[in-house]
């Protein structure tokens, strides 16, 4: 019983992100889109939202998200069973990994920059 409470406890922040990061957005959006841009209590949006643009738009990135989460399933899962065959697995798993690093690694660099940059500027206007 005492095991159980404590597996319950730790399931409190979990509960608690959720609903403040996905609810309570959900719930906000739902919420202001009863009104209109005075704040009057209206359903314009709901009848700008059913016109054909926006449900083309609408059902397009549904497909889109559809046609790459197919993608990526069909990528991502022969990979996998390949990686537990292959010798040296670590080495693989960080060839494949290491160009979703380039991105963060560029920002991190080109902050690095910028902010020895300022620092350089801040000291040399002292002198």
């Amino acid at each position: 019983m005492k095991n159980k409470i404590s597996r319950n406890i730790y399931f409190i922040p979990y509960v608690l992100w959720i609903a403040l990061f996905v609810i309570a957005p959900i719930l906000l959006i739902l919420y202001y889109s009863f009104f209109d841009i005075e704040g009057n209590l209206s359903l314009i949006n709901y009848q700008k939202f059913f016109t054909p643009v926006y449900l083309k738009m609408t059902l397009s990135s549904f497909w889109y998200a559809f046609l790459i989460t197919g993608i990526s399933l069909l990528v991502a899962y022969p990979t996998a069973y390949l990686l537990t065959k292959t010798k040296h697995k670590q080495l693989w798993l960080l060839l494949i990994i290491v160009p979703s690093w380039i991105n963060l690694l560029l920002k991190a660099y080109a902050f690095i920059g910028i902010l020895a940059h300022m620092v350089w500027r801040m000291v040399s206007w002292r002198r």
